[in-house]
């Protein structure tokens, strides 16, 4: 079935390719979805396509003129507008307003008067010069350029501007740019100008003639499937990088990718080094063997099909193997220093103005670890030496090549220096977890320097009043907490007891009194976000289970795990209920509670007697399960009990008596959680 089609396409200067298809292509598309909402139909699609070169969309199902429209223009109110059947000039007024006598108005329920008008629709050649020129203020632009002799700005230049409805140009100017049917394909493989000649064949006339492959995701499907396919035929397999399929998708117009190599003498340097350099200088590909090795093989993305491939490959080479040169001499060159010699220059690295040098807070880590090492098992000596070692690898002369490489260096140097592994480790794993669903520390050593880290900086930047805010948080505090939450969860150690001793290696730095206090609040929001966003907990069993008078960091996943079954069922919805009663009654009495007087049995009637029976078999030191069961058998007793029993009895010894049993039974009821949030 053929649909009425519209294609709007920009030819520029190459597009910065970081984010592309959100950032300028998708952002551009939807935005004129929306600007062309009046003349969508419900068969309607919008397909939008961005290239280093080219960007815009194209919607199917569109029509040419938006169908006419009832408008209704609201007036003065009815019961101001006539007095005594008789209409008041404001009411006349605004007849004349609308052409018409107000006897023509219509009366609505809503109390007011009204002038209906059919207005007919627009063309579409009427609205698409607005629709464009608001849709491309919809795309964000860090740093917009200007070019030739223009005021306009984008930002690249732009150069060519094709907007047809099916075989139609539609005229408008944009940006200084007269609207054709005329398009440019690829630079060096379709040198003549295009002639468009339907809005729905765009993407098959680009692929054909102009040698486009347009739309990104299929672009980035192409790729995709060709470095697997050459992977596999080689018996490897590609080391992802995050990002680094879509910035080269967003640098080529028409995929092919090529093998390459290089000497195998850099393979002496650290893998990790080498990997980094192919896909953050080069925009490469590297090769891993079965066992996670590197080998001297690469694969990468050329923007163009040449009948002589190797041309190609062997400038590639070239390029690569300068860089890998630059890496190879910045690994030997920083092994001829011991390891731990490159702590001297850390005191000429400021930390923070307020917190010191690195030096200052390698000292505070040391301290730290060496005060929670023995909560883990740790020897504080080895814990001492190794956080002493932490921050060494930040002013090698290959971390200020690589800065994502902290901590990876640091390992590699540590070995070559004598350290022991399990102190190598510890050095590159103390910055783990270092995103969601990042590994944990493997060792009880890492485990100590990762809490070290993380305690330090957030207890410091939080101190001196750098606290994060909105989607501003620059010292990446947000993600210290969840490390620490995601540690704590799995190792037991308090959660005060390591904000206190954190506190206290502040020693040369005055910190705000509350920091603790905040900074555990602040821990506490996270794990609440980490419950219901990480693990898929209710907000309700979140709410519950935090609310705890006792809260067991090491325990939240078996206590949120126990509610969120035993709220599933039914029986305990009255429980719900009563709990919540039961601190409503407590809440409004407190100046008549005296619990100084404690309960006596004696007073309680069959009802009392059978929930304060039932109530006493509930211990604290019942494991989750068990205490939830034990609380399911209070629902009939507690149900009778509200069914029969007056609280608020005349008699003010059984009034303080009933007060008191339900205190007693409050107390029971929130011992591994709030039960009135489940409510």
């Amino acid at each position: 079935m053929s649909y009425n089609s519209l294609i709007i396409e920009f030819l520029s200067e190459e597009l910065p390719p970081i984010n592309l298809e959100n950032n300028i292509g998708l952002a551009f598309a939807e935005a004129i979805y929306q600007q062309l909402s009046g003349f969508l139909t419900s068969e309607s699609t919008l397909e939008h396509f961005i290239t280093p070169r080219r960007f815009g969309c194209i919607i199917k199902g569109i029509d040419y003129q938006q169908k006419s429209q009832m408008i209704a223009r609201k007036g003065p109110a009815i019961a101001h507008a006539l007095k005594e059947g008789i209409a008041t000039p404001a009411l006349l007024g605004f007849a004349k307003s609308c052409a018409t006598t107000w006897e023509n108005l219509e009366q609505r329920s809503d109390g007011y008067f009204y002038f209906n008008s059919m207005v007919a629709g627009k063309n579409l050649d009427m609205v698409i010069e607005d629709a464009i020129t608001q849709a491309l203020k919809k795309i964000h632009i860090a740093k917009a350029m200007r070019w030739g002799n223009f005021e306009h700005q984008f930002v690249r230049p732009l150069h060519n501007l094709v907007v047809m409805f099916n075989q139609q140009v539609i005229e408008c100017n944009i940006l200084g740019l007269q609207s054709n049917a005329v398009t440019s394909g690829h630079r060096f493989m379709a040198k003549q100008p295009i002639q468009l000649d339907h809005a729905e064949s765009y993407l098959e006339t680009m692929l054909q003639q102009g040698k486009v492959v347009a739309n990104f995701a299929r672009r980035r499907d192409l790729i995709q499937q060709q470095l697997t396919q050459q992977a596999n035929q080689l018996g490897l397999k590609i080391q992802p990088i995050d990002g680094l399929l879509n910035e080269v998708t967003a640098l080529v117009e028409w995929p092919e990718v090529l093998l390459g190599c290089f000497e195998e003498r850099f393979l002496q340097v650290p893998q990790e080094c080498l990997i980094l350099s192919m896909a953050k200088n080069q925009k490469y590909f590297a090769l891993l063997d079965q066992n996670n090795k590197l080998t001297n093989k690469f694969l990468f993305v050329s923007n163009l099909k040449s009948t002589n491939p190797q041309v190609i490959v062997e400038g590639n080479q070239k390029v690569l193997t300068a860089r890998l040169a630059d890496a190879e001499f910045f690994y030997q060159f920083d092994l001829r220093t011991p390891f731990n010699q490159f702590i001297n220059k850390l005191t000429n690295v400021v930390y923070h103005n307020q917190l010191g040098t690195q030096a200052q807070r390698i000292k505070r880590l040391a301290n730290i670890a060496s005060q929670i090492a023995p909560l883990l098992g740790v020897d504080n000596q080895l814990a001492a030496h190794c956080a002493t070692l932490l921050k060494a690898d930040l002013v090698t002369e290959m971390v200020g090549e690589f800065p994502e490489l902290q901590g990876v260096i640091g390992n590699y140097y540590a070995l070559a220096s004598g350290e022991s592994p399990q102190v190598a480790q510890a050095i590159e794993q103390h910055y783990y977890p270092r995103f969601s669903g990042d590994n944990l520390p493997q060792t009880n050593l890492a485990v100590v320097m990762a809490l070290s880290d993380k305690l330090e900086a957030l207890v410091g930047m939080w101190g001196i009043g750098l606290i994060p805010s909105g989607d501003k948080d620059p010292y990446a505090l947000r993600r210290a907490a969840l490390g620490i939450i995601r540690i704590l969860l799995t190792h037991k150690l308090d959660l005060t007891t390591l904000l206190n001793l954190t506190l206290n290696s502040f020693t040369e730095v005055n910190l705000a009194p509350a920091t603790t206090s905040q900074v555990a609040q602040f821990i506490y929001q996270r794990l609440a976000n980490y419950l219901t966003s990480v693990e898929n907990y209710s907000a309700k069993v979140v709410s519950a289970v935090l609310s705890a008078p006792v809260l067991e960091l090491t325990e939240i996943i078996n206590i949120a795990e126990a509610f969120s079954n035993w709220v599933t069922h039914q029986a305990n919805t009255n429980l719900f209920e009563a709990n919540k009663r039961i601190e409503n009654i407590l809440k409004k009495n407190t100046h008549e509670l005296d619990l100084s007087n404690g309960i006596n049995p004696q007073l309680f009637n069959s009802y009392e007697s059978e929930l304060y029976t039932k109530a006493h078999q509930i211990d604290s030191g019942l494991a989750i399960n068990d205490y939830l069961v034990a609380l399911s058998t209070l629902a009939q007793p507690l149900t009778e009990f509200f069914a029969n029993v007056m609280v608020m009895d005349e008699n003010l010894v059984i009034r303080s008596n009933r007060l008191n049993l339900l205190a007693f039974l409050a107390s029971k009821f929130n011992h591994y959680g709030k039960l009135a949030e489940l409510a």
